[in-house]
């Protein structure tokens, strides 16, 4: 990972803890769904969270937060459009495998099976052309690790690092893109990379 590549997951880092913040019942389904992405996309990413991060005894799974909401979210809000379809081939590439190895969507495959297909997909799609920056499931599972905290002072303890780290400038960014880090999430302004 370079410098502008830890620069912008330290600024999607602290975006997802703002808005974690300000959600009523620490669950991302509360945010509002980005428009253009289907209910059972973001059904089939949180099920793909749950699988990466299921739950345990003392906490619930990825799933249980919302985390295909937070996928959609980011995807749509901190990353170029070519993501969102990135994503989408990837749901469609984990489908197809699912129903090639099983015979069954994912959602109608056991916990077990689930594992199976996306350790084969991670596999894959470390192999295939344009990886890793055309990875759909490294995008998946980035922002579900991203998206997830166990409580509330997990949250919290994030957010004060990555606050620490770019107020003593351990990670700060040149200066126009320090001006411009967050401005086209916070306020729609766009313009040509530097």
């Amino acid at each position: 990972m370079n410098r502008r590549e830890a620069i912008r997951q330290s600024a999607r880092g602290a975006a997802a803890i703002a808005l974690w913040a300000g959600l009523p019942d620490r669950t991302w389904a509360a945010l509002a769904a980005p428009a253009g992405w289907s209910p059972a996309e973001e059904s089939l990413l949180s099920l793909i969270g749950d699988t990466i991060l299921p739950a345990t005894p003392g906490s619930g799974g990825a799933g249980a937060v919302g985390i295909g909401r937070f996928i959609l979210r980011m995807t749509a809000d901190c990353y170029l459009p070519e993501a969102g379809a990135l994503l989408r081939r990837g749901l469609r590439e984990i489908e197809a495998a699912s129903r090639a190895r099983f015979g069954r969507d994912l959602a109608e495959l056991t916990a077990v099976e689930r594992e199976v297909i996306l350790t084969d997909y991670e596999k894959f799609a470390l192999t295939a052309k344009g990886a890793p920056a055309g990875n759909p499931f490294r995008h998946i599972k980035q922002l579900t690790l991203l998206g997830y905290f166990t409580s509330e002072e997990d949250a919290q303890a994030f957010y004060d690092e990555h606050r620490f780290m770019l107020a003593m400038q351990m990670c700060a960014p040149n200066s126009p893109q320090w001006f411009n880090t967050g401005l086209h999430w916070a306020y729609g302004i766009d313009g040509p990379s530097q």
